[in-house]
């Protein structure tokens, strides 16, 4: 059986149809069915938004086609009023149709002879071949519509800019690279035959069968992975740590679908991925023989430490790059030789740069011995940067580094629990060590939304009320994070 009529294409449905017939077949039919992104994923989609406002700027005086998305004959209509008026030097979010896809464009801006640039804006930093077809579909629908296309761009980041404090430098804040023989090539090659392909999918009654594999996360975590994904067993080989992506192949090419069924000595397996193996067979954790000397040499007092920090795109502080790392809170568990726990914190919710208060704080917390345990190396990286910044407390910071224990690399060299279900992030460890310590009573749960939260928290449209709620929230999750520390090595003893 086939369908009669097939929804429209677009410039996000012909991506996902060049990622995978299924994704696109579910998206057009079946939306309900995909996982709603969380907090990190919409953070960055409202971060392109904002990016694509702002890159408005450096095209000025065009016209902005504001009707919805959904009112595309009306968009289409205004746009054609557009490009009559040779006043108007660029058009944001024009509208055209043609061969069923329709699309809107970033800014369109014209030129002396009659053409027009297309530009697409990315709040990336650089130029990626998934953003070449996003370019081509575009040019496809623009030269079907009669419209000279004299360059195809695109627009993103430099991050090289240094915000100085002012306004921005849109000229060095953006970069502007031509992408147009890429572009046509795409279009040549892919365009008129891969939408013939993705109508015929869409034609169908049933979406096509597709096998779990690379495609499903490149370059886009696919939102109905967890959907093609059930009844499958729970420990998928997706999931096996540290598995390079030419084994993982491997082993997709040979039909292994399941850790139990990786014969013992596998061609490829490390030491690790054996061990792995082998305790998801036996159902029981593996305890290294280096794990008692790995945590022999840390010394009381014990410091638990976390970091939160944020990447604004555009920069907000003097002297700071696009998406530079910027720490804006710690908190900090230290344990005496008897067992005994204490914390304090640190918050910043003040207007400007929060980094020298949050190096002030940290030094005046921290005692002058004793080990400190992150987990990974994020917080030693920060520490290094900071020190970077601000010369004049170096040695105090650099010397924190030379005291600390990476609890995670401790774990994923001599410990494994089944219950990591292939992961060794800190929200699959301390469930499986730590069973009743957890983050779900928490309003926030990882720390990309604990970056959000801050972006919130200090935004001035933030009400006072929501302003306070969320530094809450922000306290209550760093400290869980240290605690969470404290008790899994405390397991692990």
């Amino acid at each position: 059986m086939t369908r009669d009529t097939i929804p429209l294409l677009s410039k996000s449905r012909f991506a996902a149809g060049l990622q995978c017939p299924k994704r696109l077949f579910l998206e057009c039919y079946s939306p309900n069915l995909a996982e709603p992104p969380d907090v990190s994923q919409q953070a960055l989609m409202e971060t392109g938004i904002a990016v694509g406002r702002l890159a408005r700027q450096r095209f000025p005086g065009g016209r902005l086609i504001e009707e919805e998305y959904y009112e595309h004959a009306a968009a289409m209509t205004a746009t054609t009023a557009a490009i009559a008026d040779g006043s108007v030097p660029a058009i944001y979010e024009a509208a055209f149709s043609f061969d069923d896809v329709r699309i809107r464009t970033d800014v369109l801006g014209r030129n002396a002879d009659g053409t027009f640039d297309l530009v697409e804006v990315k709040s990336s930093t650089s130029v990626k071949a998934e953003h070449v077809p996003d370019v081509a579909i575009q040019l496809y629908v623009l030269d079907g519509s009669g419209i000279a296309v004299r360059r195809a761009c695109l627009l993103h980041i430099d991050n090289t800019y240094v915000h100085d404090g002012g306004s921005y430098d849109l000229e060095r804040l953006f970069r502007l690279e031509d992408v147009s023989d890429q572009a046509w090539a795409v279009v040549r090659m892919q365009v008129p035959n891969g939408l013939a392909s993705m109508k015929e999918v869409l034609l169908r009654e049933e979406p096509p069968e597709v096998e779990i594999g690379r495609r499903c996360a490149n370059p886009y975590q696919c939102e109905f992975y967890q959907h093609c994904r059930e009844g499958m067993p729970e420990h998928h080989i997706e999931q096996l740590p540290r598995a390079t992506s030419g084994l993982i192949q491997a082993l997709l090419n040979a039909g292994i679908r399941e850790i139990r069924g990786i014969p013992e000595g596998f061609p490829g397996l490390s030491p690790a991925q054996q061990r792995v193996r082998q305790c998801v067979v036996a159902g029981q954790p593996y305890v290294g023989p280096g794990l008692a000397t790995a945590l022999g040499g840390a010394e009381h007092p014990l410091h638990f430490l976390d970091f939160e920090t944020f990447n604004p795109a555009p920069p907000i502080y003097p002297g700071t790059r696009p998406y530079q790392v910027i720490p804006f809170q710690w908190s900090l568990h230290v344990q005496d030789s008897a067992g005994n726990l204490s914390h304090r914190s640190f918050l910043h919710d003040g207007d400007g740069d929060p980094r020298e208060a949050f190096v002030l704080s940290l030094l005046d917390a921290i005692e002058l011995q004793g080990t400190i345990v992150v987990y990974t190396g994020f917080e030693q990286s920060r520490l290094r940067e900071l020190a970077d910044t601000f010369p004049r407390y170096s040695d105090h910071l650099m010397g924190l580094c030379s005291r600390m224990l990476d609890l995670h690399a401790v774990i994923r060299d001599h410990y494994y629990h089944p219950g990591f279900h292939g992961s060794y992030s800190m929200k699959a460890v301390l469930p499986a060590v730590v069973p009743d310590l957890g983050y779900d009573d928490l309003e926030i749960q990882e720390g990309g939304h604990a970056s959000v939260a801050f972006a919130r928290m200090i935004s001035p449209e933030t009400e006072e009320s929501e302003r306070r709620r969320l530094r809450q929230a922000l306290l209550d999750y760093c400290r869980r994070d240290t605690e969470a520390l404290a008790r899994v090595l405390d397991a692990l003893c």
